[in-house]
């Protein structure tokens, strides 16, 4: 992994390092909790001076990673999801600014949204050849990446009946030399009571977003059978073929009329 890291950061792609090193640690070590090794490895190879060029001497490369790694996310999310979701005729895809905001201003939102907040997008085709977005993913690695700056694209979008869901690692630790990457989610509703916090209770009570979707094993689902407006899911990398493609893929077959 660190020899991946260090040949894409050498090749001026910082943030191909980023997704070609997580691959390879998720594909490598599937037991691991993939938002471990976001929160804990990934930072450390990448800040790691000797994996970058003697040229970079002297650079932030911890800043570096933050300025880096929301991109790379999206990149991961977008490669892990990409074959298996063209198998049922959507795209998933960061196009360029000017092609976003084509695809976006088909959806009819008007000027309330900002297209700048669109992540990856979800694209149908259609049998004739045509193609039609029909929801964005919003991509956050913590929920203190203020998650609310997406809120208003996100109801937009279930407005008008479109897809919105919200992918997270929810990376949540304390300093320690044996740091727990807990998340932000916490409790789930039980006979006890009710004690979710605001974060959880934007899916569970007030739909914010279609669905959350985390890859954080530490992160507590939604329990079956609880009557709930948006669920929260816990994925993992080892196989695309997960709730979340299969939502996505029942979405654009229900939009298509496709039984």
């Amino acid at each position: 992994m660190l020899r991946i890291v260090r040949d894409r950061v050498a090749a001026d792609d910082p943030s191909g390092a980023i997704v070609d090193g997580f691959s390879y640690a998720a594909a490598t070590w599937p037991k691991v909790n993939p938002s471990d090794l976001w929160s804990y490895i990934l930072p450390n190879a990448f800040s790691d001076p000797y994996n970058h060029p003697a040229s970079n001497h002297g650079k932030d490369f911890a800043q570096s990673w933050k300025r880096t790694a929301g991109f790379a996310l999206e990149r991961t999310f977008l490669e892990h999801y990409r074959g298996i979701l063209g198998k049922n005729g959507v795209t998933i895809e960061m196009p360029h600014k000017a092609r976003k905001r084509e695809l976006l201003a088909g959806l009819g939102l008007g000027n309330q949204v900002d297209p700048d907040k669109a992540d990856l997008l979800l694209i149908g085709q259609k049998p004739d050849g045509t193609e039609q977005c029909f929801g964005v993913a919003h991509v956050k690695a913590s929920f203190a990446e203020r998650r609310t700056d997406d809120v208003p694209l996100s109801e937009a979008l279930l407005n008008r009946g479109f897809y919105s869901p919200l992918l997270t690692m929810d990376c949540k630790g304390s300093p320690s030399p044996t740091p727990v990457n807990r998340g932000e989610l916490g409790d789930v509703l039980d006979t006890e009571g009710d004690n979710r916090g605001q974060k959880r209770l934007d899916f569970e009570r007030d739909r914010r977003f279609s669905a959350c979707f985390s890859f954080n094993r530490n992160t507590k689902p939604t329990p079956l059978g609880q009557d709930a407006a948006a669920r929260v899911y816990v994925c993992d990398f080892k196989d695309a073929d997960d709730e979340f493609s299969r939502q996505v893929t029942a979405h654009w077959k229900q939009r298509r009329g496709v039984r």
